[in-house]
C-alpha cells in the first residue's frame, strides 16, 4: 500500500485503485504534548528565573524557583511519555489499522470498512463541516442524508488541508 497523505490522526492509502482510509487511535496525543511542553518550558524557565534572577527582589523566590523547576521536570517527564506513545501509535502495521471508509475508484463506490456499499461516488461529496471544541474545521463525506467523518481537524496536527487535496485529487467532488 502506498501512504498518499496523513493529518489529524486520519491516514489515506492506496491500493489497486481503492483508497484506504483511517484513523489512528489516541488523536488527543497531539494537543497533549503542545500542552505538557509549553508547560514544561514555562515552569522551567520561570524556576530558574526564580532561582537565579530574582532571588534578591522577592520573599521565599528560591522556594517558589525550585518548585517550578521541579514541575517543569514532571511536565518535560510527561511530554517525553506522551511522545514515546505517540511514537507507537504511528508505528501500528496496517493489518491493525481500523478502516474509516474505503473508496473504490475502479468500482465507483464508498465503502465501509467491511467493504460494503454505501454510495455510488457520484453522489458522494467531500465537506467542510465547523467544529465546536476546535478552530480546524471538520472533513466530512456527504451523500443523500449522511455524513461520514473522515478527519476531525487539530491546528496541532496539521488540520484537514492534506487529507482534502489527496482526495480532491483522486476524483472526489468538493461541495
Amino acid at each position: 500500500m502506498l501512504k498518499l497523505a496523513e493529518s489529524s490522526g486520519t491516514v489515506i492509502y492506496e491500493n489497486e485503485n481503492k483508497l484506504y482510509i483511517a484513523r489512528k487511535p489516541a488523536q488527543w496525543t497531539s494537543t497533549f504534548l503542545f500542552v505538557s511542553g509549553l508547560l514544561a518550558f514555562i515552569l522551567f524557565s520561570n524556576g530558574i528565573l526564580q532561582l537565579f534572577v530574582f532571588n534578591t527582589q522577592f520573599h521565599n523566590s528560591q522556594t517558589i524557583g525550585i518548585i517550578g523547576i521541579g514541575l517543569g521536570i514532571l511536565f518535560a517527564l510527561i511530554f517525553w511519555r506522551i511522545l514515546a506513545y505517540r511514537k507507537k501509535i504511528n508505528a501500528l502495521p496496517l493489518n491493525e489499522m481500523k478502516w474509516t471508509c474505503i473508496i473504490d475508484l475502479s468500482g465507483n463506490n464508498l465503502l465501509d470498512g467491511q467493504e460494503n456499499i454505501l454510495a455510488p461516488l457520484e453522489q458522494v461529496q467531500l465537506s467542510r463541516k465547523m467544529q465546536f471544541t476546535s478552530s480546524s474545521p471538520e472533513l466530512v463525506l456527504i451523500w443523500d442524508k449522511h455524513i461520514l467523518s473522515l478527519v476531525e481537524g487539530n491546528p496541532f496536527s496539521g488540520g484537514i488541508a492534506t487529507v482534502e487535496k489527496a482526495l480532491i485529487s483522486k476524483g472526489i467532488k468538493r461541495n
